[in-house]
This record gives structure tokens, sequence and C-alpha cells, in this order.
């Protein structure tokens, strides 16, 4: 018995890096435009409060509010819709 396609996420995705920071900048169909910022233990000097600072920053910079974060999948986002 075979297991049949939920849902299909059709989007494009530019990667950006700065330091040691990913950023994914998607265009979902029938979602719209996200932003993934993600910041990266690169060794083990890096600690928790300077990721969670890195993160923050770039939330400013890019004046994203945290009502604006999606905790969800795209893929449950498609299947909410």
């Amino acid at each position: 018995m075979g297991v049949g396609v939920l849902v299909v996420v059709d989007k494009i995705r530019e990667i950006y890096f700065i330091d040691n920071v990913k950023f994914h900048i998607d265009l979902v169909e029938g979602l719209g435009s996200f932003i993934e910022i993600e910041s990266i233990a690169t060794n083990a000097t890096i600690r928790k409060q300077k990721l969670l600072d890195q993160f923050g920053h770039y939330l400013e910079l890019f004046g994203i509010n945290e009502s604006d974060l999606v905790p969800s999948s795209y893929s449950d986002l498609l299947l909410q819709k």
C-alpha cells in the first residue's frame, strides 16, 4: 500500500549568508513571501544568547514583529487554506 501526496509546496528560494547567519527568502505559491533567519553555532564558542541576539537584531533590522512570526510549516499552512 503506497502513501499518496498530501500537499505540494511550490516555492522559489534564495539563500544568503552574513557571517554565521543564514537567510532563506522564499516565495511560496498560494501563500506569499517569507524569510527564515537561522543563526548557526559554527563552533563551540558561540553561545545561545549570542545566537538569540543575532536573531533579534535581524528581526529589528527588517522590521519583523513577533506577531509576524509563523510557527507552522508551508505544508501545514497550505493544508489550512
